[in-house]
């Protein structure tokens, strides 16, 4: 099955890197309400804090697969925007001329980087149908 397939590879790449990922609330203002901060800690490395949006509620402290594959949705939002702030803004819903914008927007971009240099790249196994949809891999780790 292709679906556990998916959620194989997520929980795998957390077990191999020993990390922790801990949801915590954002600061509502750049994001509203659907604002998460997630907490990606590992032994012998410096925890990281990335905002994400999270609109469904996905963000459960029990569900380390489903937050690493949000995690992932916010790279491909970051890399899409090849650095440019006002086009991550405006794809994340969010006011480019924020100041509060605009340090989210670097705080993700360091963390992004740090993340990437320590662990490598998070395996992309949810498309961005399927989170639409809410089918497939998306469905299956939604249900874990």
């Amino acid at each position: 099955m292709p679906d556990a397939a998916a959620i194989t590879r997520l929980k795998t790449f957390i077990s191999e890197h020993a990390l922790t990922i801990t949801p915590a609330p954002a600061n509502p203002d750049p994001g509203g309400p659907d604002a998460v901060i997630l907490i990606i800690s590992a032994p012998r490395q410096t925890a990281l804090r990335i905002t994400v949006r999270d609109e469904y509620g996905d963000a459960r402290p029990d569900n380390p697969a489903l937050c690493l594959a949000l995690l992932d949705m916010q790279f491909r939002e970051l890399s899409d925007a090849s650095g440019e702030m006002a086009r991550w803004a405006i794809a994340e819903g969010l006011d480019p001329a924020a100041a509060r914008t605009r340090a989210d927007f670097e705080q993700n971009e360091a963390a992004r980087a740090a993340f990437l240099a320590a662990y490598g790249p998070i395996p992309d196994v949810v498309s961005d149908l399927d989170w639409q949809l809410n089918a497939g891999a998306a469905q299956a780790l939604r249900a874990l």
